[in-house]
C-alpha cells in the first residue's frame, strides 16, 4: 500500500509538557518514597491556600488536591499528577515509583493567520491513511457551537490514544483556531518505555514535540511543524509552581475578567472578587491588572 505523504502545518510551537501521569509503587520503601512525596504536595498546596478533599479510586483511599490525587491500599501506593504539577512532579514522581501506568504529552501550537477547520481537514485526510497494523485507528470529530472543534484518535482505552483540540476556543481566550493542543494518552508499556525516554534525554520538552509530531504523523498523516524547527521554537518553562500559577492567571483569568468589565461594569467584577466596589485602590489595581501581561 501506498505511503501517505504527512502535511506539515506551519505554526509556532510554544510549549511542550507532561500533561498527566499516574504512577504506582509496591515495594515497602517505594510506597513510602511516593507516599511522601503525596503528602509534599499536599503540604504545598495548604500552604499556598489550596483546599484538599479525599480521594479513592480503582481501591486506593488518600487525599487529592486541584492538579494531584495519592492513595494507598494493600498492595500499593497511587498518585495521579494533572496540568502543572504533572510537568513539575514527573521525574521526581518515577524515580519514587515502580510503574508508570498512564501518561500525557502535550503541545500547544499557535497558528497565524487561524486554522479553525484543522481538526476537520485532518479527519477528512486521514480516511486517506493506510493502517499500522492491519485495522486504522478509528477517529472521531466533535464540532461545538462556539466553533471549536476535537478530534478524537484511537480508542480511549488503548494504550495509544490521541486529541487535537482548539484549546483557544474551548477555554474562551482565543480566537478559533489560533491556539491548538495536540495529546497524546499512552497506557500501559507504551507508558513505560516513553517515560523511560524523557528520563534520559537532557531536554524532555524537545523529545515530546518530536514524540507526538510522529504520533499523529503516523497515524493521520498530519503534523504541526517540520523536524528541522522543532529544538528552537520550544519556550522555556516557568521555574516553579507559583509562576505556573501565575502565567495561568494572566492567560486563563485576566481575559474573563477583562469581558465581564466591559459587560456589567468594573463595581459589579470588583464585588465578586471581594473587593470594595467603591475602592479606588481596587480598582486601580484591577486595571493594572488587566493591562499588564
Amino acid at each position: 500500500m501506498k505511503k501517505v505523504k504527512t502535511t506539515v502545518h506551519r505554526c509556532k510551537v510554544e510549549s511542550a509538557s507532561v500533561d498527566w501521569m499516574t504512577c504506582t509503587a509496591t515495594s515497602r520503601d517505594s510506597k513510602a518514597d511516593l507516599w511522601r512525596h503525596g503528602l509534599r504536595l499536599l503540604h504545598a498546596g495548604e500552604c499556598e491556600g489550596e483546599s484538599s478533599s479525599a480521594w479513592h479510586g480503582n481501591g486506593y483511599v488518600g487525599r487529592k488536591g486541584s492538579h494531584f490525587a495519592f492513595g494507598a491500599r494493600d498492595d500499593s501506593v497511587c498518585l495521579q499528577l494533572s496540568s502543572f504539577q504533572a510537568e513539575d512532579e514527573w521525574r521526581d514522581c518515577i524515580r519514587a515509583s515502580e510503574n508508570v501506568t498512564r501518561l500525557d504529552l502535550a503541545v500547544d501550537t499557535y497558528f497565524d493567520p487561524p486554522m479553525p477547520g484543522l481538526a476537520a481537514k485532518i479527519y477528512r485526510d486521514s480516511r486517506h491513511v493506510p493502517s499500522q497494523n492491519g485495522k486504522p485507528p478509528k477517529k472521531t470529530l466533535y464540532v461545538d457551537t462556539d466553533g471549536g472543534s476535537t478530534l478524537y484518535v484511537g480508542a480511549r482505552t488503548s494504550e495509544n490514544f490521541g486529541r487535537l483540540y482548539d484549546k483557544g476556543a474551548k477555554e474562551k481566550v482565543a480566537q478559533s483556531g489560533t491556539w491548538w493542543r495536540w495529546e497524546v494518552e499512552l497506557k500501559g508499556r507504551v507508558a513505560v518505555a516513553h517515560a523511560d525516554t524523557l528520563v534520559r534525554v537532557d531536554d524532555h520538552r524537545v523529545a515530546i514535540v518530536q514524540e507526538v509530531a510522529a504520533w499523529f504523523s503516523r497515524r493521520v498523516a498530519h503534523s504541526y511543524t517540520s523536524k528541522e524547527v522543532m529544538l528552537t521554537v520550544v519556550g522555556s518553562r516557568p521555574s516553579t509552581t507559583v509562576e505556573r500559577q501565575l502565567s495561568w492567571l494572566a492567560r486563563g483569568v485576566r481575559p474573563t475578567i477583562a469581558s465581564l468589565v466591559e459587560r456589567v461594569g468594573m463595581d459589579r467584577v470588583l464585588f465578586a472578587l471581594g473587593l470594595p466596589s467603591q475602592s479606588a485602590v481596587g480598582s486601580a489595581s484591577l486595571k493594572t491588572f488587566l493591562k499588564e501581561a
